[in-house]
């Protein structure tokens, strides 16, 4: 990895800010005032358990629908992150985690209540994490996850990314939950993010990862610079096999096809993956097949088109999660 940085990325980093489609959006239920520990729950529907405000550090996380502030005090300690999770009443402390990533409107509010069903379905615990555009603002610190800041590459321990590792100790602890892995799900701008986290941090503990519906991707390939490619990025080429050795599965709606809609990517390094987000899925998974094979190194990658869907968080949900719940 080299200390600088190549002028290549500086454009793709500047056109990318402004047209890539995941961070267009206006701040969503931002954190105002002073940052607290208490945990919200609210009855919003059927079954769902109203406990008031209560303190995560004594009562863990209650039954129901609810919200959090976390500070990562291994990380960026001064820009908050409010989560909000689902916890069924059937799930116990040995049951699933499953972490849905936001997508370019960066509210945790709208995801968590698309996935609440699923996570009744199998009993999981939700956490939907929302990176605020006050505190998180722009691409940099969202789906590219601040591994470069304004002047240079960041340290690992800043890095968005691990905000989630940090994260999902704090829910282990808060909640007893036992379970050593999270499941891991991401929607448009949130499978940028995911898809991105699955590379760079290959010593991540989500057990599977769904990346649905990404508008662009970083190729798996040291021809192609950072931030579209891995020359010169922080991952080695000897952790390569590593990154093709996990779970990572591929959702693409095969109604994902409008070449012209307005927050998809398209400047040369995009369009170069294919002109559509359904092209530029196969365009991914294909680099990758190829790059495994070159190198001959097991790929445990998946791609699974979904039938009738097109760029429809709520529409890809559904299959994502039979593949993360029920997937070998």
């Amino acid at each position: 990895m080299k200390t600088g940085i190549t002028l290549l990325f500086c454009t793709i980093l500047i056109v990318t800010l402004a047209v890539c489609g995941c961070s267009m959006s206006p701040p969503q239920n931002e954190v105002t005032g002073q940052v607290t520990s208490s945990v919200t729950s609210s009855s919003a529907g059927p079954g769902i358990i109203n406990v008031g405000t209560i303190n995560p550090e004594t009562m863990g996380i209650p039954v129901g629908r609810g919200q959090f502030v976390f500070n990562d005090s291994l990380g960026n300690a001064d820009r908050p992150i409010t989560v909000y999770y689902y916890r069924p009443a059937a799930w116990n402390q040995s049951g699933p985690i499953l972490i849905v990533m936001p997508g370019a409107g960066r509210s945790g509010q709208s995801p968590r209540d698309t996935w609440v069903r699923y996570a009744e379905k199998y009993s999981s615990l939700l956490i939907v994490p929302e990176f605020s555009q006050k505190y998180y603002p722009g691409d940099i610190w969202y789906p590219l996850g601040y591994i470069y800041g304004a002047t240079n590459w960041e340290p690992k321990t800043n890095w968005t990314y691990m905000a989630v590792e940090h994260l999902f100790d704090y829910v282990r602890e808060k909640s007893g939950a036992t379970q050593e892995t999270y499941l891991l799900d991401g929607h448009s701008a949130g499978a940028q993010f995911v898809q991105r986290l699955v590379t760079f941090l290959p010593e991540a503990r989500y057990s599977r990862a769904v990346a649905a519906n990404a508008g662009v991707y970083v190729m798996p390939v040291y021809t192609i610079p950072y931030a579209m490619g891995l020359k010169d990025s922080p991952l080695y080429e000897s952790e390569l096999p590593n990154v093709f050795a996990r779970k990572l599965i591929i959702m693409s709606g095969d109604r994902d096809t409008n070449p012209n809609d307005s927050s998809l990517a398209n400047f040369p390094e995009a369009e170069a993956q294919g002109r559509t987000r359904f092209e530029r899925a196969k365009t991914y998974f294909a680099t990758a097949q190829a790059e495994a094979a070159r190198r001959n190194v097991p790929l445990n990658w998946e791609y699974h088109v979904v039938p009738g869907v097109g760029h429809d968080e709520a529409g890809m949900a559904g299959p994502s999660a039979e593949v993360l719940f029920n997937g070998t």
